[in-house]
């Protein structure tokens, strides 16, 4: 961690957001396996036969099925922060499958170097705190000729709320994203080879304001930043921040809510 830069998230509320919606997150994480089943098609057009697979931010544990259905020499490690989504991800698994369930930060793996051969991670990165040393990690750990696959919010993701937000107050209440090309720099920064970036966006639409605010807490995604506000949503305040909401991003009787999805990969 680079000592001149503060960790900017709060891992612990992090952590306990994850965890307290873990059992949830199947049923609500809709954008979620739309990205992942994205990614995972991807994979069609590398030719791998990686030994060793880390599902980063595995949650709770929808991609470790496929990637040993894909890659069935393979074993996959899974690693989450939230202690609850890797109870929720051995639900799904036999004693006998190929997997490996790790309670662990990204920011700071507990793997040798020189071990895997594909990290795959999925909506995962944007909640790492020094984003630069944690693909230096990625490096320190993949084998020669191993992949690294992920995607991760961009700049631009809720910039809806953001903006309705700026018209309440000026306490950060939205994730601060990284742009796409600040993330191809820290790849090359971080020795990573070949890498290549390319950005989806999708709008989600939702009936009430309400269920866009209930779906971000459902799948964990509250704001952590260390100075955000911690005082309670009054009725007065969201009756004022679905006002600046409403002047926005409300077309068609529905709320918009924009998503920025960066995909990259890069080889160790």
């Amino acid at each position: 961690m680079n000592l001149l830069t503060p960790p900017r998230l709060d891992k612990t509320a992090v952590k306990n957001s994850f965890n307290r919606y873990a059992s949830e997150y199947d049923h609500t994480a809709i954008l979620q396996a739309e990205v992942q089943s994205r990614l995972l098609e991807r994979l069609d057009y590398i030719k791998l036969q990686p030994k060793t697979i880390v599902d980063l931010g595995c949650g709770p544990g929808q991609a470790i099925k496929p990637l040993l259905k894909r890659y069935k020499k393979s074993t996959v490690i899974g690693f989450d922060m939230a202690h609850a989504m890797l109870r929720e991800a051995k639900k799904k698994y036999g004693l006998f499958d190929r997997k490996c369930l790790i309670n662990a930060d990204m920011d700071q793996l507990p793997l040798a170097d020189d071990s895997v051969d594909l990290i795959f991670s999925s909506l995962a990165m944007q909640w790492s705190n020094d984003l630069l040393e944690t693909f230096k990690g990625f490096k320190r750990v993949g084998r020669e000729g191993g992949l690294l696959m992920f995607t991760t919010f961009g700049v631009n993701t809720l910039h809806e709320l953001r903006e309705s937000w700026q018209m309440v107050d000026d306490r950060p209440r939205v994730h601060h994203f990284i742009d796409m090309h600040d993330v191809g720099d820290m790849m090359l920064a971080a020795g990573l080879s070949q890498p290549v970036l390319d950005m989806d966006r999708i709008t989600l639409e939702y009936d009430h304001f309400r269920d866009l605010l209930k779906d971000l807490k459902a799948i964990g995604a509250t704001n952590a930043e260390k100075n955000r506000s911690r005082g309670l949503l009054t009725a007065r305040r969201l009756k004022k921040l679905e006002d600046a909401y409403r002047n926005i991003a409300f077309k068609n009787g529905r709320y918009l809510a924009t998503y920025e999805v960066v995909f990259g990969h890069a080889w160790f």
